[in-house]
């Protein structure tokens, strides 16, 4: 609890600014829908026209204490600073959520992308907007910000997407073809006691825009999706919902729309955070619009470092620092939106945090130049080596263990906003895992990007989980999680990878392969990108499950599958890890 507190105060912190201009007002949409709206203009504004920073909020606005109705906002951080720094600020409940009026068939869906170009429209048209938008935000916001994108409306100059969700199928809502229940059921729960206008703050219920306009618009939220009805139901990416499919509701529908808006964006996400940083490395490649990067190792919105080899069982501070984050956003909208030369355009490409060195590096190209696509072969005894295997008939067997877990804190539950934990001592997990462990590296090794595990198996059963752990094991045999992959089996049919497509698996209904018993196939998928530096001395570690109790629901449902893992001339396992030999 003391976490969801404290990650509520963080996530108003960044939402909101202090200001003696206040007001709420409805914002009508073409089809009647009212969307609630609050105005904050900066401290002693008089009548200048100002650049305006919008953003689309799913977790209300504002909100109001019993006790004190009429007290206006409180508010800190980023919001501050851009209002300090002479932004209009305006924050809109999206349609069906907070006091606006409205059903949410979906998250993100294309109804709500409209609804934000016509909100374009209405701030344009205010007396204190000088013409130019922006729009930022963590996590949902961070999504609706780079979504105002496709709307193509030209007014739009510039935007700060943080830990979006850049293709929901793929993370958060079903990774690797999987489901984590207790996650979905959890969010789930508490937008709907949102959408019923109860918090987890007591005595904090919506500001309502005007009197007795609440309960009308609360009546409109009952038909709002049940999301973990609606998720359980949508086993695959391109079905399963009365309204819509997970396509339909991505960053990644609307590429060509953003692409063609040409909106410059400062993209913010974490190496430990769920898919985020696999979404921002796929903009990066396949998005042509002009984009910055800062890729650190913090939980879901950066107010805590997150990197297992800082790590333990307590927390640390963000890296880098809050100020310094709002800083470099302040920046990048003066110089976009006000025409203030801040240099930005000088600013390297991407700044990434590397674990194990526990420090920033900078590229102005990516993949990072230098890098090599290096296999890693499973041999005998265990071993992880570049020389391939040289047997004929050699293989192991691993009945999968349904108690092995990461953590209670990991990159999944991190996006209710809590800490990632306990990712620093993996031992006892690896007992209970089949692992593949390199000789002590006789030099440093550079780990930057996107792994690729390939996998020649056979399996007992025709479906089941996957699961592949990358671990560094230091000087004493303590192995630290670096990152991990997965996929369920029957989605195991390999996509065209191309400029539309950037995935190795379509998830989709159509083509689904059930394993087919004592039958080798091979299972091949990548694992969520990262950087690392593995110090000599240590060695790299590949950890092979079947289950994650800490997150996943068990697949198959019935029954404890065993896996033969082939490591021979005819049938070679291995990953494939891109190696930096030169920076």
């Amino acid at each position: 609890m003391k976490y969801a507190l404290l990650s509520l105060l963080f996530v108003f912190s960044n939402f909101f600014s202090f200001s003696q201009s206040f007001s709420s007002q409805f914002i009508t949409m073409p089809d009647g829908v009212n969307l609630a709206a609050d105005i904050y203009l900066p401290e002693g504004y008089t009548n200048e026209k100002l650049p305006v920073l919008v953003m689309f909020e799913r977790y209300w606005r504002s909100s109001v204490n019993r006790k004190n109705k009429d007290e206006q906002p409180t508010l800190y951080g980023r919001g501050k600073l851009f209002s300090d720094n002479g932004y209009a600020i305006v924050v809109v409940d999206t349609r069906g959520s907070g006091a606006s009026f409205g059903t949410r068939l979906s998250e993100y869906s294309p109804e709500e992308v409209m609804d934000a170009k016509s909100v374009v429209d209405w701030i344009i048209s205010q007396t204190w907007s000088n013409g130019n938008v922006g729009s930022y935000g963590t996590s949902y916001t961070g999504t609706t910000a780079e979504l105002l994108c496709a709307t193509k409306h030209p007014a739009v100059k510039a935007v700060i997407p943080g830990w979006s969700d850049f293709d929901l199928y793929r993370s958060p809502v079903r990774p690797y073809g999987l489901i984590a229940s207790k996650f979905v059921r959890k969010w789930g729960v508490y937008v709907r006691l949102l959408d019923r206008n109860r918090s987890m703050l007591i005595g904090s219920k919506i500001r309502p825009v005007i009197k007795d306009s609440l309960k009308p618009a609360l009546k409109d939220h009952k038909e709002n999706m049940k999301v973990f009805k609606s998720v359980e139901a949508g086993h695959y990416r391109n079905g399963g919902f009365e309204n819509f499919d997970y396509e339909s509701c991505s960053v990644v529908r609307w590429k060509k729309e953003i692409e063609e808006s040409n909106v410059p964006m400062l993209v913010l996400t974490s190496w430990m955070d769920a898919g985020t940083s696999e979404g921002t490395i796929q903009r990066l490649e396949h998005f042509s619009n002009p984009q910055k990067v800062i890729l650190m190792s913090t939980a879901h919105g950066g107010w805590c470092n997150a990197s297992p080899f800082s790590v333990g069982d307590s927390l640390l501070g963000p890296i880098p620092p809050m100020q310094m984050q709002n800083q470099q956003q302040l920046d990048f909208f003066d110089h976009y939106l006000k025409g203030i030369d801040k240099g930005v355009e000088e600013w390297p490409l991407v700044r990434y945090f590397n674990m194990g060195e526990e420090k920033f590096k900078k590229s102005d190209q990516w993949p990072i130049a230098g890098t090599s696509e290096t296999k890693y072969f499973f041999n005998a005894d265990g071993g992880l080596s570049q020389t391939a295997p040289v047997e004929t008939d050699a293989s192991d067997s691993y009945k999968v263990d349904f108690g092995v877990s990461t953590s209670k804190n990991n990159r999944w539950t991190t996006q209710m906003e809590g800490p990632v934990k306990n990712l620093n001592n993996r031992n006892e997990m690896d007992e209970r895992m089949l692992v593949y462990t390199s000789q002590p590296a006789t030099e440093d090794i550079q780990i930057t990007g996107t792994p690729v595990v390939r996998l020649k198996m056979t399996s007992s059963h025709e479906d089941g989980a996957v699961l592949v752990y990358l671990e560094d094991v230091d000087e004493n045999g303590k192995s630290t999680y670096i990152t991990e992959g997965g996929l369920r089996l029957i989605h195991r049919k390999e996509a065209v990878q191309d400029e539309e497509n950037f995935n190795m698996h379509s998830f989709n209904e159509e083509d689904v392969m059930p394993m087919v018993e004592g039958e080798v196939a091979e299972v091949a998928f990548k694992l969520w990108p990262t950087s690392v530096l593995i110090k000599k001395g240590h060695s790299i570690r590949i950890a092979i499950a079947g289950a994650d109790k800490s997150i996943f629901d068990k697949f198959p449902k019935n029954g404890k599958p065993t896996y033969e893992i082939m490591r021979n001339v005819s049938n070679m396992s291995f990953v494939e890890l891109p190696i930096v030999l030169e920076e």
